[in-house]
């Protein structure tokens, strides 16, 4: 018996399974739509995963039992063998690809095993549409095949109400719509899964996609953060009208607050050597700072960053500083 089975038949399977997926939800009247989707996404996931697993050498199977029948890895005994084999991407943090999918799996069990309330489809997309993108980079990377060269991604949600803020949604007592308690502690879990991305400094844009798709009017620019204005006359043309964020979203973090979230341990020396040799008090996407109350807060990106540095970087900034204040 092969133990590996085929990562071809599998990874075929699996890019099936989320094409249909996607086929599903795009379809406006489909009862059990939501249930059918998160199903053949999850399904897409573990398929997935044991296609990895196959490839990287390592068996899909669960050592037999006498007197029972060979079984499978489960979903998620499969994504760390997967996470933790030499073709997983270095790129996509696993972290964050274990919250989704594992977020994603609870409501697919309630709706296998139970069923689910009506409000948890308004955080279906924004988990599933990450969930989609995630599935594309982990597929090209490993089996160098591009999802998108499957499907059209050019869909455009139209419909006769307009999707909820998933932003509103989440506040609590906010909106009409009423969020039952399995909603609530649904939403507990997932901001539970949140804070503990950030705190590793890992970006949650791999966990959950916000959204708000409006279409108006090229006089109408008054409210979001970016529009993109199209002409009739020269449809080639766009105006983009961009426009700034409370930072006190966008940047949130003072310094104290910013070095327990770094991965090594780190001094406020070593922070602000980096933040100078780098120039990121410079850089709007790392910094903002209030000059009438000489207040400097510092962004998600701002840890991600130095994250990415290597201890050699980390030293030379080191140095580079030390002289400045020498000087």
């Amino acid at each position: 018996m092969n133990y590996k089975g085929s990562w071809r038949r599998l990874f075929g399977n699996s890019k099936s399974a989320i094409v249909s997926a996607i086929e599903v939800y795009n379809k406006p009247r489909f009862d059990y739509r939501d249930e059918v989707f998160i199903i053949l996404l999850i399904n897409a996931w573990e398929l997935l995963f044991k296609a990895i697993t196959s490839k990287s050498g390592n068996r899909i199977y669960y050592p037999k039992k006498r007197g029972e029948p060979y079984r499978t890895l489960t979903c998620r005994d499969a994504f760390w063998r997967a996470a933790n084999s030499a073709l997983w991407p270095k790129k996509i943090p696993v972290q964050a690809i274990d919250a989704n999918v594992d977020l994603l799996t609870t409501y697919r069990d309630n709706a296998v095993h139970f069923y689910n309330e009506r409000s948890f489809s308004n955080l279906i997309y924004s988990l599933a549409q990450t969930s989609i993108l995630n599935y594309r980079d982990i597929a090209s990377a490993v089996f160098g095949k591009d999802l998108a060269d499957e499907i059209s991604w050019r869909i455009m949600p139209l419909g006769i109400e307009n999707p909820v803020d998933p932003i509103q949604f989440m506040k609590s007592g906010s909106g009409d719509v009423s969020k039952s308690k399995a909603v609530q502690d649904f939403l507990a879990y997932l901001k539970e899964k949140s804070d503990a991305l950030e705190s590793d400094g890992i970006d949650t844009e791999r966990l959950l996609t916000v959204f708000d798709v409006s279409l108006q009017s090229i006089k109408k620019i008054d409210k979001a953060d970016i529009v993109v204005g199209v002409t009739a006359e020269e449809l080639a043309d766009a105006v983009v009208v961009s426009r700034k964020v409370d930072p006190n979203v966008s940047h949130p973090y003072r310094q104290k607050d910013v070095l327990p979230k770094l991965k090594r341990s780190t001094t406020s020396f070593e922070w602000q050597a980096v933040a100078y040799a780098h120039k990121m008090r410079e850089e709007p996407k790392y910094c903002w700072r209030d000059k009438d109350a000489n207040l400097v807060k510092w962004s998600p990106e701002a840890i991600r960053f130095f994250n990415s540095l290597n201890e050699e970087q980390i030293k030379k900034a080191k140095g580079e500083y030390s002289a400045s204040i020498r000087k």
